[in-house]
């Protein structure tokens, strides 16, 4: 018992020196072309294509991702940056009409749900591109991965999706805003 309880410490205490020194997963790489969006400035957000990515995944964290950038735009004021969602497909938009406007597109891939008899591990990679006016290739590139491991016992699938959800939202609206203000 005493040498269960001794392990469990030290795999906490290693944990607690990894995660001291640990770096975000966030990749963020800004491109030539990239410049800071002047306020007032309306940004399509158009949604993430997935890869084999449940919608109870896929769909809260594009709604919370734009929720979250659209929070932050409120604080800034009446003159703040704004984030709208495309409705229509990105085939059926005037190019032309497109490449003048700010824009982001993302996906979502590599989902794993791996589940075992007491406990399930859930990854997730999501990529984000900004794309801005007289650049033919996206001037930002956002990359989170991101993993949950719970037991069945202590939560749902359902509760660790959405957690998982919202935490890849915040981290890639919280990347991009500082990008952009930068």
């Amino acid at each position: 018992m005493l040498v269960n309880a001794l392990k469990l410490c030290a795999i906490f205490m290693l944990f607690l020196l990894g995660a001291c020194g640990a770096k975000s997963p966030l990749l963020v790489e800004k491109k030539e072309g990239f410049v800071a969006l002047p306020a007032g400035q309306a940004v399509l957000a158009v949604p993430f294509a997935t890869v084999m990515v449940p919608p109870a995944v896929s769909e809260p964290l594009f709604n919370a991702f734009v929720d979250e950038l659209n929070g932050r735009a409120e604080k800034l004021g009446r003159d703040a940056l704004e984030f709208l969602i495309l409705k229509e497909d990105l085939e059926n938009i005037d190019p032309a009409r497109l490449a003048a406007r700010h824009y982001l597109t993302g996906e979502l891939f590599g989902y794993i749900e791996d589940s075992g008899a007491r406990a399930t591990e859930i990854r997730l990679r999501a990529r984000l591109y900004l794309h801005q006016p007289g650049a033919t290739e996206p001037t930002l590139l956002l990359e989170y991965p991101d993993a949950l491991y719970f037991e069945h016992d202590r939560a749902t699938l359902d509760a660790k999706r959405l957690e998982l959800a919202r935490r890849v939202a915040a981290a890639l609206a919280a990347g991009l805003w500082a990008a952009l203000m930068e």
